[in-house]
């Protein structure tokens, strides 16, 4: 049974990260790839003990890595159509003529703005990228969102550099910090937030 939010109680965020894709190693933003086989296992091994109804709103990533299992693992369930939910604030970081490339691949024309954006992101986007700082910003506005609702669990089914950009968010660690951050395929991570 849902319970009404109360405005002392924490928000709490599980975010899901998306199994391995077909695209495999690279720099993989607004790029639409599919799970592999062993993509979808990942992410079915990780919530084999996690009910749909654990969770007062599910919110998936438009893309096909996040969306395709959100709507088959949430079709599994008797319960629960209802709390999915799409939204494109949680979409991955967009890398720009960068995206669907390989780290490799990018040093071959790239390789000082690779050296640079690794360094300082805030500074150094990718070419035609999204800014660090405007990603941070849609992130923020999409917790905003989610602070002043009435959840009080929220399952995220999302992107490693979401995920990264969430616990820096989190922590009051600055964007340049993502990088530290661990984040594997198929793995849930959970957050909790204070409500002011």
């Amino acid at each position: 049974m849902k319970q009404y939010c109360n405005s002392k109680q924490p928000l709490i965020i599980d975010a899901l990260r998306h199994g391995e894709t077909v695209k495999g190693q690279c720099y993989l933003g607004r790029t639409d790839a599919e799970l592999t086989d062993h993509g979808w296992q990942q992410m079915h091994t990780t919530v084999q003990n996690i009910n749909v109804d654990d969770y007062d709103a599910i919110i998936t990533s438009p893309l096909a890595r996040c969306q395709a299992f959100a709507e088959h693992w949430v079709g599994l369930q008797e319960s629960g159509t209802e709390l999915l939910s799409i939204d494109p604030l949680i979409q991955e970081y967009d890398f720009g003529l960068w995206d669907g490339m390989t780290a490799i691949d990018i040093m071959l024309h790239w390789a000082e703005e690779l050296a640079d954006f690794w360094r300082d992101p805030d500074q150094y986007p990718p070419p035609q990228g999204e800014l660090i700082t405007e990603f941070f910003e849609r992130l923020q506005f999409f917790l905003n969102a989610k602070i002043t609702s009435e959840h009080n669990k929220v399952l995220l089914i999302t992107h490693g550099g979401v995920i990264k950009a969430l616990t820096c968010l989190n922590e009051g660690k600055s964007a340049s910090r993502m990088f530290s951050v661990e984040a594997k395929h198929g793995e849930l991570h959970q957050l909790v937030w204070q409500r002011s």
